[in-house]
């Protein structure tokens, strides 16, 4: 019942904190909001980068996993980013950043072919439902261009307001 709407209004907060910071870096938007009032736009994009929004990457052939969260085309560095986040429960966190990679994996050897040779890169952003997040995470962040420590604070502090909304919520409901 929660999953539709309340975990995915959650995951979607995780998601604009990152968008906005890559649009920011590059150049694409030129302020910064607070992250419940950003509105990311579908495609953002400038001689620097082109940055996408929950949006299918159409593929030569047919590939089921083909919407990342966010796709980020680094022209500067001739790279391309396949940055996809979850929020999964604590026992889960080491499990749901092997999925992603492996979930968008026929994904970026596909987008590697197309763009001629661009070299894709899978970034799993993992942030529990309770707030804890990966060893690993601070490495993304760092591949990704982003000072890491503020920005996975900002992160976790919408993860942990929003479930306990969520939760807040639960608990009003009728049985």
């Amino acid at each position: 019942m929660l999953s539709n709407s309340e975990y995915l209004h959650r995951h979607n907060l995780v998601a604009r904190i990152l968008h906005q910071e890559l649009a920011l870096k590059y150049g694409l938007v030129d302020r910064k909001l607070p992250y419940y009032k950003y509105s990311p736009e579908a495609v953002l994009e400038n001689d620097r980068a082109r940055l996408y929004w929950d949006r299918p990457i159409i593929t030569d052939r047919t590939i089921v996993a083909n919407k990342p969260d966010i796709v980020v085309m680094d022209r500067a560095q001739s790279r391309v980013f396949l940055v996809d986040i979850t929020i999964p429960y604590d026992e889960n966190l080491v499990k749901a950043e092997t999925d992603k990679k492996t979930k968008y994996l026929d994904l970026a050897h596909e987008v590697t072919d197309m763009w001629g040779g661009v070299p894709t890169e899978i970034i799993p952003i993992v942030v529990s439902a309770n707030g804890l997040i990966p060893v690993s995470l601070s490495r993304h962040m760092r591949r990704l261009g982003l000072r890491d420590g503020s920005l996975q604070a900002q992160m976790q502090k919408a993860v942990l307001l929003d479930t306990a909304r969520i939760v807040r919520r639960f608990l009003s409901l009728s049985p």
